[in-house]
């Protein structure tokens, strides 16, 4: 070697010398770099907000400490560093964050670490700069490495968490069905499913052929964000949904669109005594929803909800052709219940004079037996519209 070009070294060890200058200053840098990383990565991505922020930063603070060694060490990850990927991964799949969420999360890390060194280098001089550039290629390389295995191992501990809970959900519904939920083994059910035993339980039912998988996820979404909890499964011919922590008050608050609108949507009931009965409100719901063609709500249906199941066995004491023979005076009986027992009243809703309302009224009790002035003649009047309804009912 020449004195020359001992005095003056190459420009890959300038270049070296460059980027292990950087690369020192970034490693003493990440513990003040990562609090602003972490604010990047959960103002983008609102799944992370709800995770504890010291267990995040000290996640990125792990990876950020590994990515920068192998930079310096000019190296691909290491197999401990792979399973730390992998782990990570694994942990964000038991607490329920969506995978693009977690890799968007993980690129939105690596951006901004790779800008601030693009800063750091750009200030210094030009030479730093393009020897950061000069490192582009294996920047990338590794991220691409440390990326798949944290999918890698989200997608191992989701295969076998949904496994297990596809298991415990039918357990959970059928010991409500059974009315055994309430001991420890149903206690136990609920708090693995994220259910407060304790709290509200609403449930909703609607035909199996309506619902998919992608329907399911697009809900669970939607809950979680809301601060929700949902599960579901397939009891018989018919979705049995259970969500706590948001109150479902119409179809529209579930259903995504282009699913069919005929659900049974159950009362908000308290404990999981509460969860099952919820379920039969929604499950009563459902066979009105059915026959009506569009979403029906127990607590605005609940008495032909709760008679409709029992048409049979109410029959030989309800059923009556009059409804549907005489829908006129069915219409006088409806509004003679729904306006406080008064002629008057029903007359000026009717748009019809008292006398005439009077009259029907003795002529539905001619036809059926039934005196609707009376608590009994009423009360089977009213069953018997409910179960077989004029053709067409007034609105």
């Amino acid at each position: 070697m020449s004195a020359r070009q001992a005095d003056h070294p190459s420009t890959d060890d300038a270049v070296a010398a460059e980027l292990s200058a950087l690369y020192r200053w970034a490693a003493r840098e990440t513990e003040a770099l990562v609090p602003a990383i972490v604010d990047d990565i959960r103002g983008q991505v609102g799944w992370f907000e709800a995770m504890p922020r010291a267990d995040h930063e000290n996640m990125v603070l792990e990876q950020y400490q590994a990515f920068l060694a192998s930079l310096q060490e000019e190296r691909p990850p290491t197999g401990r560093e792979i399973e730390a990927a992998r782990e990570l991964g694994r942990r964000r799949a038991r607490q329920f964050v969506p995978m693009e969420a977690v890799i968007t999360g993980f690129h939105i890390g690596y951006r901004h670490l790779w800008g601030r060194l693009r800063r750091e280098a750009g200030g210094r001089n030009t030479a730093a700069l393009l020897a950061l550039l000069e490192s582009v290629d294996r920047t990338w390389a590794w991220v691409q490495h440390m990326c798949g295995a944290v999918a890698d191992g989200y997608s191992e501990t989701s295969r076998v968490r949904e496994t297990a809970l596809v298991e415990l959900r039918h357990r959970f519904i059928e010991a409500l069905h059974a009315g055994g939920a309430q001991d420890e083994d149903g206690l136990c059910m609920a708090r693995a499913l994220d259910f407060d035993p304790h709290a509200s339980f609403q449930a909703v039912c609607a035909p199996v052929e309506a619902w998919s998988d992608s329907h399911f996820d697009l809900l669970r979404r939607k809950l979680r964000t809301d601060g929700g909890t949902l599960h579901a499964v397939i009891h018989g011919e018919r979705v049995v949904i259970l969500v706590q922590g948001v109150v479902v008050a119409d179809a529209e608050d579930l259903l995504p669109p282009g699913v069919d609108p005929v659900v049974g949507i159950g009362m908000p009931r308290a404990g999981l005594a509460g969860a099952a009965e919820s379920i039969g409100d929604a499950e009563r719901a459902l066979v009105v929803a059915r026959e009506r063609g569009r979403p029906v709500s127990f607590d605005d249906k609940w008495l032909i909800a709760t008679l409709l199941p029992q048409r049979d066995r109410l029959a030989p004491l309800v059923r009556s052709t009059v409804p549907r023979s005489h829908p006129r005076l069915a219409d006088a009986v409806l509004a003679f219940a729904h306006n406080g027992f008064s002629i008057s009243a029903s007359a000026a809703v009717l748009h019809l004079h008292p006398n005439t309302v009077s009259y029907r009224l003795d002529r539905w009790h001619h036809h059926t037996g039934w005196d609707p002035r009376s608590w009994d003649g009423l009360a089977r009047s009213l069953a018997a519209i409910v179960l077989y309804p004029p053709e067409n009912p007034a609105p």
